[in-house]
């Protein structure tokens, strides 16, 4: 996935417009706001390439809230990413996970 092209860069521009430019994830901890920087795939797009650019599948984070959602050794979600997924489930009529 190309995070610095164009079509990227206008999918992360809505999506932060979409979510107030407020992390999701501090928002379900915290009454504070706290700026989101960083647009995270629920389901990884590299293991779920055909979901890659839907805007379902998009949240805005805050950087600590992405780093959160990672375990940075593995590459795997840690629990707190698996939460993400169960709570943002694939449409009925979600395209094919795999392109």
């Amino acid at each position: 996935m190309d995070y610095k092209g164009e079509r990227w860069q206008l999918l992360r521009a809505r999506v932060l417009r979409r979510d107030g430019y407020r992390c999701r994830d501090s928002a379900r901890y915290s009454p504070v706001p706290v700026p989101a920087t960083t647009v995270h795939h629920v389901w990884p797009a590299e293991e779920f390439p055909g979901w890659a650019w839907c805007s379902w599948n998009l949240i805005s984070l805050s950087q600590e809230a992405h780093n959160a959602m990672h375990d940075r050794k593995t590459g795997k979600l840690t629990e707190r990413g698996l939460a993400w997924q169960r709570r943002v489930p694939p449409p009925q009529d979600a395209p094919d996970p795999f392109g």
